[in-house]
């Protein structure tokens, strides 16, 4: 890809240079980085790799289908929200690549300059590929905000879960309003949010006409997190651990919130000690035990799939579908 994503804030570029030594470099780099982030967690001298090692196969089975399920949630989502006609496969293989270029960007960024440079090669104009994967972000984060809601209400309200609901509902306040104090507070931001708006809007109305889409779409991104929160439980489970579904979930909502909104590549660091911690709030339980949870999570959705992301992304490449 020879043009610019400047809407999206990423360039791509059709040859770089030295692409294999400089995405092998990054790697590594990026696992040393998130390794000594978590030991930080738990202190100098302790190793959760040996932790690994004790996970229950079992139940990682389920947890890496859950993260595939994700994907395949993802690409209805962006189908879904597209009212013209897209290939099923290629939107998959997009979001495969997206795995791969956000590496490389802060807060899913990547994601959403790749989806936007495939439904423009797919032949849909670039303001309404934009508006498309502005709408799907947009339903995105309201479904999440509502799912934070409903289940930090859950939680508050079993009596016998070890989340008080009065921090419970404290933590869904802070949550909520960091949301909105950096939609509102941050200029650069806000003049984002209402561009995302604007442009979300007339496609929003063109799907009105076709509902069986717009559910689909819903649907989706509905499943990307919930597939989210199923392999976390899983990870979870592996290390025999027995949280109730509905805490790992509330954790796993706070905490992806929480760690995205800090503007590091791939959310290397930040989204592992943000879940750790909402994990250690919603369950009572000390955060050195979810450190090799998350740690295996992050495996499954986030470092394992760099490599066929990045198998996907030079298939789109060469066939100029990005």
């Amino acid at each position: 890809m020879t043009d610019d994503l400047v809407g999206n804030g990423l360039v791509m570029s059709g040859r770089p240079r030295r692409p294999m030594l400089r995405r092998l470099v990054t790697l590594a780099l990026c696992a040393v980085v998130a390794y000594v982030v978590l030991l930080q967690i738990v202190g100098h001298d302790a190793d959760p790799l040996p932790v690994l090692a004790r996970a229950d196969a079992v139940w990682l089975a389920p947890a890496l289908l859950a993260s595939a399920a994700g994907s395949v949630g993802a690409t209805f989502a962006v189908v879904g929200f597209v009212p013209e006609r897209v290939s099923f496969r290629g939107a998959l293989l997009a979001q495969l690549s997206g795995f791969f270029v956000n590496l490389a960007t802060p807060s899913g960024l990547g994601s959403a300059a790749v989806n936007t440079r495939f439904l423009a090669r797919s032949g849909i104009p670039q303001t309404q590929a934009l508006a498309s994967v502005a709408l799907g972000q947009i339903a995105g984060l309201v479904l999440h905000l509502l799912l934070i809601v409903g289940f930090g209400a859950y939680v508050g309200a079993d009596y016998a879960a070890s989340l008080p609901t009065g921090t419970t509902l404290l933590v869904i306040g802070a949550v909520l309003a960091a949301v909105v104090a950096g939609g509102v507070g941050v200029p650069r931001l806000r003049r984002w949010l209402v561009a995302r708006l604007r442009e979300a809007g007339p496609r929003f109305g063109q799907l009105l006409h076709q509902p069986g889409k717009l559910t689909v779409g819903i649907l989706g991104q509905l499943a990307v997190t919930l597939m989210a929160a199923v392999c976390l439980y899983c990870c979870a489970r592996a290390f025999g651990q027995g949280p109730g579904f509905a805490e790992v979930t509330l954790a796993q909502l706070i905490g992806s919130t929480v760690g995205s909104a800090v503007p590091v590549p791939g959310g290397i660091g930040s989204v592992d000690t943000a879940l750790a911690v909402a994990l250690r709030v919603t369950t009572g339980t000390p955060t050195a035990t979810w450190v090799p949870v998350v740690l295996v999570y992050r495996l499954c959705t986030f470092w394992l799939p760099l490599l066929p992301g990045w198998l996907a992304f030079l298939w789109l490449q060469r066939r100029e579908a990005i």
